[in-house]
């Protein structure tokens, strides 16, 4: 089988939930014997260093590569205000990789050409005049839906305003796109039901991230605190930017009452400048780390608590599969097929949190058996070869490929 996948952001380096995603799948299509072309633009502002992307993606696929620049402009902010366009799409819109499609599929026949998000979509249009292959679009998450929950979260009127402004348009482009697919591969059932909902017709096949579980041991972590915390994540993921603040100023100054030896570590790329002003005896601000196995090490529990957001969170199934606590938010963990106090532990308000931290301090190894079933979870429902696999099996069955 021979696949395309167009993409409007590098997967490298494996730093946060999204580019690993991709990554995963590019590595799992390989690896199940699949020749696998990735085209994608690179995001100038990421300052990604290419030579090591190259040489790490380079093994699974043939890449190509355009460099863009997505930087929010003010001045073609301003002007957008007075189309009809989303300004959040419009950005990632290049003629010279617009080109390069339709080279490369005036040279080349693909069983499947697989478009990675929505940002990505607006290439179909190029994709079908060059190609008659099944068009899918994999849909990491319900974008429109991460920022209605960012605009209902905000208390500057001028913002909300905005927010809801970019919401309503790119709610508006997101659902015309969803049509214009052969099929539509949503990563939860959740975001399934929403895409329905909205008027999606196509085929629905969920197929959702999926880890590499043999590069974790929790042999790794057994010298842990039972009593440090963390949350890592892109810091520049505006809904992980919201979370980590409103835990901290809303939560953290109680939890830390009722334990002097619970530490909270918030490591993440892009870290903003003013997290800074949060550091203080229990709190570190770690900014971006080189060695996420080595952050880890010490630390028993990952907070996740997230207001706004939507498909899967791959830091949640990577902390489940080295063993650690994880404690969530409703939205947070949507989409993983957990039990609530079987293999993780939800809150949604200080009160929630206050009890679950309480409840730690007395007994820091009550939560033993959560953390065991987690990794249960992992390994029967997140493996990677085994959900690249169903994905691949319906390619095949689907379009009569062999």
């Amino acid at each position: 089988m021979r696949i395309l996948q167009v993409s409007n952001r590098i997967p490298y380096p494996l730093n946060e939930g999204g580019t690993i995603g991709i990554y995963n799948y590019v590595k799992g299509f390989a690896e199940h014997g699949i020749d696998v072309t990735f085209a994608s633009l690179n995001a100038i502002k990421h300052n990604i260093n290419l030579a090591d992307a190259k040489k790490e993606l380079e093994k699974y696929c043939k890449l190509y590569i355009v460099n863009i620049d997505t930087g929010i402009k003010v001045h073609k902010a301003f002007f957008n205000l007075f189309t009809n366009n989303s300004y959040n799409v419009e950005r990632f819109y290049n003629n010279e990789f617009n080109n390069l499609l339709k080279e490369l599929l005036s040279k080349n026949e693909f069983d499947i050409i697989q478009i990675e998000g929505i940002y990505a979509s607006m290439y179909i249009d190029a994709i079908r005049k060059f190609s008659k292959a099944p068009v899918v679009l994999r849909q990491h998450n319900v974008e429109f839906q991460i920022w209605e929950r960012m605009a209902a979260n905000e208390n500057n009127i001028i913002k909300k305003w905005y927010l809801k402004l970019l919401t309503q348009r790119l709610k508006k482009f997101e659902i015309e796109q969803l049509n214009k697919f052969d099929a539509v591969i949503p990563v939860t059932n959740d975001d399934a039901e929403i895409f329905i909902a909205s008027g999606c017709k196509k085929q629905i096949f969920i197929s959702p991230a999926g880890i590499e579980v043999g590069n974790f041991s929790i042999s790794d972590y057994e010298n842990v605190n039972p009593f440090h915390i963390y949350h890592l994540g892109s810091l520049e993921w505006l809904p992980n930017r919201e979370a980590v603040i409103w835990f901290i100023e809303n939560i953290w100054v109680k939890i830390s009452k009722i334990d002097k030896r619970f530490k909270l570590f918030v490591a993440g790329k892009n870290t903003p400048h003013f997290f800074k002003k949060y550091e203080c005896e229990n709190i570190e601000i770690c900014g971006e780390i080189k060695d996420p196995s080595e952050f880890l090490r010490d630390k028993a529990i990952t907070v996740v608590p997230l207001l706004s957001g939507s498909g899967i969170r791959l830091k949640i199934l990577e902390a489940m599969a080295v063993g650690k606590l994880v404690i969530s938010t409703t939205i947070g963990a949507q989409g993983i097929k957990y039990i609530n106090k079987k293999n993780i532990l939800i809150a949604d308000d200080t009160e929630g949190f206050y009890r679950i931290f309480n409840n730690i301090s007395q007994n820091p190894n009550y939560y033993n058996e959560i953390i065991q079933n987690a990794k249960t979870l992992i390994e029967q429902e997140y493996s990677n070869k085994t959900v690249v696999g169903k994905l691949l099996n319906f390619y095949r069955v689907t379009y009569n490929i062999n």
